[in-house]
């Protein structure tokens, strides 16, 4: 059952099992928008690596 049936009943192991969850998803999501912020002000600033490295 998902969180917002009226049947939901929150106990340790779905409070564990989310924050568990939310905090992988949370990193991955963190890595994710830093990866793309670096990339644009690389981007940005010139720092294109030509086709012949």
């Amino acid at each position: 059952m998902l969180p917002f049936v009226f049947e939901w009943h929150w106990d340790i192991g779905h409070i564990v099992f989310f924050g568990l969850f939310y905090g992988v998803v949370s990193v991955v999501f963190g890595v994710l928008g830093l990866t793309i912020l670096k990339t644009i002000l690389d981007l940005w600033a010139g720092k294109i690596h030509s086709a012949d490295h």
